[in-house]
């Protein structure tokens, strides 16, 4: 392959993206035994920053779903 092919260079862009993107790391203690409301409350913020755009979907979910059910009534 040459230095100028695109295939190469999108791969390239690929596999920094796979480096760069992390995991989310939530304290296994919060996942298993959240049961005061600090320790869910820490949980919530501790998903809230990793994860952004997948809590944006779940609330334009369940806001989606409030409104078709209201409408059907």
């Amino acid at each position: 392959m040459s230095d100028n092919d695109p295939n190469a260079e999108l791969d390239k862009f690929k596999k920094e993206l796979k480096k760069k993107k992390q995991k989310l790391t939530v304290p296994e203690e919060f996942l298993d035994g959240a049961n005061s409301y600090d320790d869910k409350l820490t949980l919530v913020k501790i998903l809230t920053e990793k994860e952004k755009m997948r809590v944006l979907l779940i609330i334009k979910s369940m806001l989606s779903d409030a409104v078709n059910k209201r409408d059907k009534k």
